[in-house]
């Protein structure tokens, strides 16, 4: 876009017209949209505005979104930093490709029920919250690549398509930071290609377990080994591929740190029902010391570090449920959508938007006294009526 472009604002008569004349908003758009209640927060977003009639679905939604895009090609920049070659290839390769490599071996439902029965008798799997039926996501023939895929669940953090791109962007950019401060601080270098393989694929399966439906909400989640599946099951896909067991280690602490004997009990646990997924000896390969009971010692850092920068849920949880809340005012009040009543409309405009410019911005506006008005008007800019 010309410079003289940017300074001149487009008319909104001028704007209707090239929507309307790029059904899916195949334009792409840059709009200045400043809160006015504090003017250095302005922040220019780039999107695809689209008709309301003709939103598409999830993956696509992922697909057209300048933001998506971005945060992918960050996740492969950041991967790209890795100074192991070998490990650098191996962790974009599953990036590209986060395909179950592990389901080869659960072609029939006996066999899914075999590692079922083990789970259970391990105490890993607790019947009350999954079943032999649910262990494991059906597989597609065509598995949703990694851009397309939400953050987490439907009403967790960055639940909306492209969201683990988002996510997984941020907690590299978080993991990096930490490993920089450490340096800066204390005067010493932590393993940097662990802490961020570790963190690159510690969702890796997210794209395996929360698959769109059809009526554009992900399929739901269930628990293993104390946490929602996807994290035992990105475990096993990293043990399956010959990921490192340091790498390995780190990744498993990402969603809990070995900082006391039942932390440490719990990351455990993840890591034995990884192993028994993906039929590895956790002990012959090095993911658990020689008793197994517990991780390889010393400990190291890394598993913290992971650990630490996949804390943006904290934040990302409630802004994304705060929002959703405030778009199914917004779709009712500017589209006469019932969120209730159409739920398969109501997810293709929130997923459209959520994917367009983030939940996160959306809850970033509402702190300003006006902002349902700002965040209306961006709606507005977004999803254009029919």
């Amino acid at each position: 876009m010309s410079e003289s472009m940017m300074k001149e604002p487009i008319s909104r008569r001028t704007f209707l017209k090239l929507a309307a004349g790029s059904a899916a908003g195949a334009l792409l758009f840059h709009f200045p949209f400043q809160a006015s209640a504090a003017e250095e927060t302005a922040k220019t977003l780039e999107i695809r505005p689209c008709a309301l009639s003709a939103l598409p679905a999830a993956e696509e939604s992922a697909k057209n979104s300048p933001l998506v895009k971005g945060s992918f090609k960050d996740i492969i920049s950041q991967v790209n930093t890795i100074h192991d070659s070998g490990l650098k290839s191996a962790v974009l390769s599953m990036i590209n490709h986060p395909e179950p490599s592990f389901m080869e071996n659960y072609s029939s439902s006996s066999a899914i029920q075999k590692i079922y029965n083990k789970l259970v008798e391990m105490k890993l799997a607790d019947p009350s919250k999954i079943s032999a039926e649910t262990l494991l996501p059906p597989l597609p023939s065509r598995l949703q690549p990694f851009m397309t895929a939400p953050g987490s669940g439907y009403m967790s953090h960055h639940p909306y398509p492209g969201g683990l791109a988002t996510h997984v962007s941020s907690n590299l950019h978080i993991t990096a930071g930490i490993c920089r401060t450490y340096k800066d601080v204390f005067g010493y270098h932590v393993d940097y290609d662990t802490a961020m393989a570790g963190q690159a694929l510690h969702d890796i399966e997210k794209p395996f377990v929360f698959q769109w439906q059809k009526d554009g909400s992900s399929r739901k989640e269930y628990t293993l080994a104390g946490q929602g599946a996807h994290h035992v099951l990105s475990i096993a896909e990293s043990m399956y591929r010959g990921i490192p067991s340091e790498v390995v280690v780190a990744q498993a602490c990402a969603h809990g740190a070995p900082s006391n004997p039942k932390d440490e009990g719990d990351v455990v646990g993840w890591i034995k029902a990884a192993a028994l997924i993906a039929g590895k000896d956790p002990i012959r390969h090095g993911y658990l010391r020689k008793d197994g009971e517990g991780l390889p010692a010393p400990h190291k850092q890394e598993g913290y570090i992971v650990h630490l920068g996949d804390h943006d849920w904290v934040l990302t949880s409630p802004a994304s449920q705060k929002s959703i809340a405030i778009l199914k005012k917004a779709a009712a009040s500017l589209y006469g959508i019932d969120a209730e009543k159409n739920p398969e409309k109501f997810n293709r405009f929130r997923n459209y938007i959520g994917s367009q410019v983030s939940f996160m911005y959306i809850n970033h506006l509402s702190s300003f006294p006006d902002g349902e008005k700002q965040i209306e008007g961006l709606v507005e800019k977004i999803v254009i009526k029919d």
